[in-house]
């Protein structure tokens, strides 16, 4: 039996696992997501229904909220509609978890509006899926402070530009605010984990333009166009092994972004919701230090743009992009059918456009939490301008809105297969244990048999 035939089947069989929940159902749209400030979450809700007087029965899912929405959706059990990551996305399209909503009133009315990435993520072979939770990319952040010091004005824009900056910082023996001499001025991301796990190789991929795949989702590596993915492995290699600028914790370093607020390095890349928490004085030893030295009481300020952010640096000049990634709500396939169109109605409350027409939601969790918007147009609202010029830099984002690009073979149904096999390859590569011509090629050779196993 092909992996995709399994894949239904367990659905189908799931149909008669659970059917007693289906006796039990709590009144109103019921929803679903992970914890992530779930009190925040509830605050939306309970502000949906004093505007529409449609209940929900919101619960967040603990735990492997993937492993356990499979079991909900395997065991039919009642769920109007819910979180999504692009990353499972696919998959439980192929499973048939998920309801189209392009044929639900007003669902055009935000295309145009959003992000192409955005778009594409929640689209799948040619139908609508979803609306957006939040979005966000990886951008490059460096140490002003650090860079001065080492008698440069802006951060490297190609990685040859960057490896001479870092080596100057690391000959001038400069210290974090904690007293700490910087012995590796670069710390990237390569931890083996699930999801959003090697986000930064991603990124400097797209960064030099890189294409992974064709069309058909076929790998093009490691004869890409100028052998691009190889010579920026070997980058990272030579900058742990050869020039010791990117620290070999790299590769099992968790906390990047207090790494960063510490001041143990100078440059890093980092989701951009997290410039926000780095450069805020609460979190940020630099950015405290940077304030204290010039007699700024905190409760004068509590942000400073010390932890500046710059486009990621490239192959060569001229070279731009990121990568990006969309949180989404989906309407389930067993949606109940009476409630159809207040689960919709939800949806848009949460991910679009509520009854006055305002993006409600998107703004409120941008005031609050910084988390990264779909809309084009809330790039120019006044209110959100001002927020991020406290600790970011609305021109860079706005540029990097529109190069990001997801995961190319996200939408694969083997993606969840290649998430768990290349990062261990990716990291033999970083650790010299294998060349990156042949780690390249061997994830390539994995990648077709999973196209194999999926046709």
């Amino acid at each position: 039996m092909k992996r995709r035939d399994f894949l239904r089947n367990t659905a189908l069989a799931g149909l008669g696992l659970m059917s007693g929940c289906m006796r039990d159902q709590p009144s109103g749209v019921i929803f679903r997501g992970w914890p992530y400030e779930p009190h925040l979450v509830q605050e939306n809700i309970e502000f949906f229904t004093d505007q529409t007087k449609i209940d929900v029965a919101y619960r967040s899912v603990s735990g492997n909220y993937h492993d356990k929405m499979v079991a909900l959706f395997v065991g039919k059990t009642p769920m109007d509609c819910c979180y999504v990551r692009d990353d499972d996305f696919s998959e439980w399209v192929e499973a048939g978890w998920l309801r189209p909503c392009d044929d639900l009133p007003g669902v055009q009315q935000y295309s145009e509006d959003i992000f192409n990435y955005n778009l594409e993520a929640m689209t799948y072979q040619g139908k609508r899926y979803g609306l957006p939770y939040y979005t966000d990319f990886t951008v490059w952040l460096y140490n002003a402070q650090m860079l001065e010091a080492a008698g440069f004005e802006q951060s490297a824009r190609t990685l040859d530009e960057l490896t001479e900056q870092a080596i100057k910082i690391k000959e001038q023996r400069l210290r974090s605010p904690d007293g700490d001499i910087i012995e590796y001025p670069i710390v990237l991301g390569f931890r083996q984990a699930p999801g959003m796990g090697f986000s930064d190789w991603w990124a400097l991929n797209y960064a030099s333009e890189v294409d992974l795949f064709d069309n058909d989702l076929t790998p093009i590596f490691p004869d890409d166009k100028d052998q691009r993915a190889e010579r920026i492995l070997q980058w990272i290699v030579d900058g742990i092994h050869k020039h010791r600028i990117i620290d070999i914790n790299s590769l099992t370093m968790g906390l990047i972004r207090e790494n960063t607020a510490a001041g143990r390095q100078a440059f890093c890349l980092i989701s951009k919701y997290d410039v926000e928490w780095v450069n805020n004085r609460q979190n940020s030893a630099v950015t405290d230090a940077y304030l204290k030295a010039r007699n700024i009481p905190s409760k004068e300020t509590t942000h400073a743009k010390t932890l500046k952010m710059a486009p990621i640096p490239s192959l060569e000049h001229g070279q731009e992009g990121t990568l990006g990634w969309t949180r989404m709500y989906c309407l389930t396939a067993h949606c109940n059918a009476d409630r159809l169109l207040d689960a919709w109605q939800l949806m848009q409350f949460l991910g679009g456009k509520d009854a006055t027409g305002d993006y409600f939601t998107s703004r409120r969790w941008f005031r609050l939490r910084g988390l990264g918007f779909a809309y084009k147009s809330l790039m120019d609202d006044p209110e959100i301008i001002a927020q991020t010029e406290q600790w970011g830099d609305i021109e860079i984002i706005k540029k990097l809105s529109q190069v990001a690009r997801a995961r190319e073979n996200i939408k694969a149904p083997w993606f969840p297969d290649f998430n768990v096999y290349y990062q261990p390859e990716i990291q033999k590569i970083l650790l010299r244990q294998q060349s990156p011509r042949d780690g390249l090629a061997r994830i390539a050779k994995r990648c077709r048999a999973f196209k194999q196993e999926w046709t």
